[in-house]
């Protein structure tokens, strides 16, 4: 399902932030305009994935077999969109020496690859260009790993900005084990039509919430 391509978009969208700067000698935080953006930005996206996991359990996926490949198109925009703007220091130069001098802005760059490679793979998958099951488990380790990411990801941020990556990475998890338990029992279509669009629907509506 696409649900699980999104999954992973989500998390990496989640993992764009260039967050406020942590409190330095009594400064107040300010939020950052970009890591907002593309918080509410990813949040937009994930809304609709969700919506295309729900088309594609629809009759309108027999009609139109083209539906099974509109998932994986956000999740593979928001990675090269991450890839050149989820930092804004490093909008100028996405050399290696530039990346590596902020660690958080390596793993930044670190989950937007991820996302990237979950979507091809599941683009792939939906082509009949991959077939073997080991692909799979590829996707949902993935997807897990993406909220676990969420649950450790580091910087200097606000209690209310951890909070809200906690409650993400959580959701995330949870996405990556409906879409798991979907794929190994086909007959309880509930949690393809409904529990896994609604899980990523609302962490779309996390993002679009987020605040700094």
């Amino acid at each position: 399902m696409p649900a699980l391509a999104f999954f992973l978009l989500t998390l990496q969208t989640m993992t764009i932030h260039h967050h406020m700067q942590g409190m330095a000698g009594g400064t107040p935080q300010i939020a950052d305009e970009l890591s907002l953006f593309n918080h509410h930005f990813a949040g937009w996206l994930l809304v609709l994935t969700g919506g295309f996991a729900c088309l594609e359990e629809s009759p309108l996926q027999q009609e139109r077999r083209w539906v099974r490949y509109l998932w994986p198109a956000p999740l593979i925009f928001l990675a090269f969109y991450l890839l050149l703007r989820s930092d804004s220091e490093y909008l100028r130069s996405l050399a290696p020496s530039h990346i590596l001098a902020s660690p958080e802005a390596l793993q930044h760059k670190l989950a937007a690859l991820l996302a990237l490679g979950i979507g091809i793979i599941e683009l792939l998958r939906r082509a009949g260009k991959i077939e073997h099951l080991g692909w799979s488990y590829i996707l949902y380790a993935g997807m897990v790993a993406g909220g676990v990411f969420l649950l450790f990801h580091g910087g200097h941020h606000s209690d209310a900005v951890h909070q809200q990556h906690l409650v993400m990475g959580l959701t995330a998890i949870a996405i990556g084990a409906a879409k798991a338990l979907g794929d190994l029992f086909p007959k309880q279509g509930w949690l393809r039509f409904a529990a896994l669009p609604g899980l990523l629907i609302a962490l779309g509506t996390e993002l679009v919430r987020y605040w700094e």
